[in-house]
């Protein structure tokens, strides 16, 4: 199974980046219509920032290990998203399961499948691949 590790952490990484592009991409309609995505000024579009964001993912996903924290980065959206639905449906009511289940799963399958986790941690002297 532990052989299946480094390619099963790629295909995770390229599927949660695909999902951030396509889920983005898809509210620029929203934003469009309601122009309600100002953000400093006008400063950053959500839709724009998500895409971005995706596409990192995406490419970091050729290669986990060499872009740490890219992963790390994927790591605290997912404990985001967990988060922002728990305050959501306290706050006013709405909960998105599908996104609080991908959420957990996403974050948990990385910290199984990634290989040096004191990396991911930032513990120790040492950290393998490229810094960020």
């Amino acid at each position: 199974m532990a052989k299946w590790n480094p390619l099963a952490l790629k295909i995770l990484m390229w599927v949660v980046g695909i999902l951030m592009v396509v889920s983005s991409a898809a509210s620029f309609i929203g934003v469009s219509v309601f122009h309600n995505d100002e953000g400093l000024a006008g400063a950053i579009t959500a839709p724009v920032a998500g895409i971005a964001f995706g596409a990192g993912i995406m490419i970091a996903g050729f290669d986990p290990v060499a872009n740490i924290s890219w992963v790390r980065a994927v790591v605290v959206y997912a404990i985001l998203e967990v988060v922002y639905n728990i305050f959501t449906q306290i706050a006013i009511g709405t909960f998105d399961i599908v996104a609080f289940i991908i959420g957990i799963l996403v974050a948990a399958v990385i910290l199984v499948l990634y290989p040096n986790k004191p990396a991911l941690w930032m513990q120790g002297g040492t950290t393998s691949g490229a810094r960020a």
